[in-house]
């Protein structure tokens, strides 16, 4: 029976064999209770204090990425939350951001307009819940940290099915960092294109493009920027600008 069905599906037309592609897709969607969206932002973010991700670390040096990711940005916001307590150091991304899909929720990384950076130094002991005495061998915890400064701005779009609240301010980063916000509604339609100039959550994309102009692989996952597909993909048009933002979803791809 597996080798008739193959011999079926082998045998459809291009036309029967989209239409096939479409359903399944669709099918895919409602599964994972992705909605249409109805309402999009745009979110300007400045910073009110020293802002630091370990995005990357480079030997003794950790250092933020001039952007932010979408991820943060969910927590932040108080779309989803994670538990105090860890037994073990693995992200649970997949179980505490996929609920958001079904409620039409989405959020882009942040681009940075205007940003400047400054190197600190640290030199700690290690965290433990026990006070004992050790003989010291002279090796201190150091190391730098190179964080984003007050005054950066950044600016990212949501897009969601229902209108939405949002903070006047969060906290974000390691250091719980102040950020204040600035909203504008603005206009949505749905479109089809090929380009998108935003940065994108590689994990976020139901399509991935063949082209990109800018990689930044940082933890927890890779964004990119400029992307360039071989076909038109579905997304909207958002404002004035009529900036393409093709359909996403978080944790779209494992």
């Amino acid at each position: 029976m597996v080798t008739r069905a193959k011999k079926r599906s082998t045998n459809l037309s291009g036309k029967e064999r989209e239409q096939r592609e479409e359903r399944e897709k669709r099918e895919g969607e409602e599964k994972r209770g992705i909605l249409e969206k109805h309402y999009a932002y745009r979110l300007e973010l400045t910073l009110e204090d020293y802002l630091f991700f370990a995005s990357m670390e480079k030997g003794r040096v950790a250092e933020t990425a001039p952007l932010i990711h979408n991820y943060a940005l969910a927590f932040a916001l108080g779309w989803t939350s994670s538990p105090y307590y860890h037994e073990k150091q693995v992200p649970q991304y997949p179980s505490q951001l996929d609920p958001l899909n079904s409620k039409g929720l989405y959020i882009f990384p942040a681009m940075a307009t205007k940003y400047t950076s400054r190197l600190m130094q640290y030199n700690t002991l290690d965290e433990t819940w026990t006070l004992v005495k050790k003989k010291s061998i002279g090796y201190p915890n150091w190391g730098f940290i190179k964080c984003l400064s007050p005054g950066s701005k950044f600016y990212t779009y949501v897009l969601s099915a229902d209108p939405i609240h949002f903070p006047n301010q969060i906290r974000l980063g390691k250091w719980m960092s102040s950020v204040s916000l600035q909203l504008k509604e603005v206009s949505l339609q749905k479109s089809m294109c090929k380009q998108c100039d935003h940065t994108m959550n590689v994990k976020d994309l139901p399509h991935l493009p063949v082209y990109f102009t800018s990689l930044y692989n940082i933890l927890p996952t890779r964004v990119i920027q400029g992307m360039v597909w071989d076909e038109e993909i579905q997304g909207y048009r958002i404002g004035e600008e009529q900036v393409f933002l093709p359909e996403a979803a978080f944790w779209w791809r494992d």
